[in-house]
């Protein structure tokens, strides 16, 4: 049965690498994939959202929590996450989408993911055990048969854990339902609570076969003191497996004694904190709402790109020529042209063009290319070839692009290529661009 987590939330704070329970924090989860039974179980879905995680929901969107705030205008998936390359990722501006009264948000890029992660849909999470992701602070002191105050922020790094989900909570009357789950032994040295930096990280639970994500890391319990009288001027920040004796809490909240005796698994009681505890606002209550928002995207990518082409110039009212060679606002500039600029493809007077040559005074030759940020999403491929003749062409590849410019503000990406011919007989030039699916 859910619980309510009234006034005992004012305890924790947002949350930040993860502590892990017994040995060493693992090398092996630190900026490395899970591997055997736990392979695939959400890593490869977390990206960076400034110094914080998210993970990838659907084709255009990440999920992160509200807390950490929207002033990131891109994120960035480092190699340790893919096995692949550095990626990175535009967010659409104003595209944030905060579900409900929940901490949970939801963001759009301009580029489409490669893959993403499936919602968690059941309310039977408790019991289950649960893989989570985060890049906060490593161990700092310990406090002898108890536990660990934080590290320093050189400790900050993203790692992965294990433990189990102890059962849901309300917070208060924010409609932000959670998971909680607490600091004890139950799975060895990989068993892991949340410090301050991992917040927005992934929390998976597998279903059948597939990890799923069932929830985002919000917040932690965390500030501790040890003194006779608590006071925020000698207040710590740790994990602790054992709390006892310790106080909870803060001097605009209140500060709480932790008894030394009994466990409890409701929130209410004092006793729920002689562990600490990590909280993850929860997908399944607010899985309608997040659908919502994500399943458009989901629909677009099981589209042929020739069905997504058509898609895109429905959305600007066109009905009539349609095909990828028309000029539907009479600008000069092909359906395809405008689909690659990203170009308004019914309205003449904003027609961007996605090609433009420029013949330098020292004899090279200069390329401006202007393309959709979500280019390879669209099923979009572009060949620079030139020809003596206008009849034989050849893709040009000999040209060393001097710079390369995103405009997030308008989704698109302009890059430069000059390239000095060899040639002394006249040369002509063409972009070729072509819709995968034609």
């Amino acid at each position: 049965m859910d619980k309510k987590l009234w006034i005992w939330l004012f305890l924790s704070l947002p949350a930040s690498g993860l502590i892990f329970r017994d040995g060493a924090s693992p090398a092996a989860n630190t900026q490395t994939a899970p591997t055997g039974e736990f392979a695939d179980s959400g890593w490869q879905y977390q990206i960076r959202y400034g110094t914080f995680h998210g993970t990838m929901i659907s084709p255009k969107h990440f999920i992160t929590a509200v807390h950490i705030g929207a002033a990131e205008t891109e994120i960035h998936q480092p190699i340790y996450f893919n096995g692949v390359e550095e990626k990175t990722y535009g967010i659409r501006p104003g595209s944030r989408r905060v579900i409900g009264t929940t901490d949970l948000a939801i963001f759009e890029i301009w580029e489409t993911f490669d893959d993403y992660a499936e919602l968690y849909p059941r309310q039977d999470e408790a019991g289950r055990e649960l893989v989570v992701m985060g890049r906060g602070f490593g161990r700092g002191e310990e406090i002898a048969n108890q536990g660990w105050k934080w590290g320093p922020a050189a400790t900050r790094l993203s790692r992965w854990g294990r433990n189990r989900v102890d059962g849901a909570a309300d917070a208060g009357s924010s409609g932000n339902s959670l998971l909680f789950f607490d600091f004890s032994d139950r799975f060895g040295e990989d068993e892991a609570a949340a410090t301050g930096g991992d917040s927005g990280g992934g929390i998976f639970i597998k279903d059948g076969p597939t990890w799923k994500l069932a929830g985002v890391n919000f917040s932690v319990d965390s500030f501790y003191s040890d003194a006779e009288v608590p006071a925020n001027s000698n207040r710590f920040r740790g994990s602790f497996y054992r709390a006892d004796g310790l106080w909870l809490g803060s001097d605009a909240n209140g500060w709480r004694l932790i008894p030394s005796r009994g466990f409890s698994s409701n929130p209410g009681n004092a006793a729920f904190f002689r562990q600490s505890n990590t909280y993850a606002s929860r997908i399944s209550t607010s899985l309608s709402a997040i659908q919502a928002v994500i399943d458009p995207a989901i629909a677009l990518s099981e589209q042929s790109a020739d069905e997504n082409f058509a898609t895109w110039l429905g959305g600007f009212g066109l009905t009539g020529n349609t095909a990828p060679s028309d000029d539907a606002d009479s600008d000069g500039l092909t359906n395809l042209e405008e689909y690659l600029s990203d170009s308004d493809p019914s309205d003449g007077n904003e027609g961007r063009s996605p090609f433009e040559l420029e013949f330098l005074p020292n004899g090279d030759h200069r390329f401006t290319l202007v393309e959709s940020l979500d280019r390879e999403g669209r099923g979009l491929t572009t060949t620079l070839e030139s020809s003596s003749d206008l009849a034989a062409w050849a893709e040009v590849t000999d040209a060393a692009e001097s710079s390369n410019t995103v405009d997030n503000s308008q989704g698109i990406r302009t890059r430069i290529l000059e390239r000095s011919p060899s040639e002394t007989d006249a040369l002509y030039y063409r972009l070729r661009i072509t819709l995968s699916s034609l």
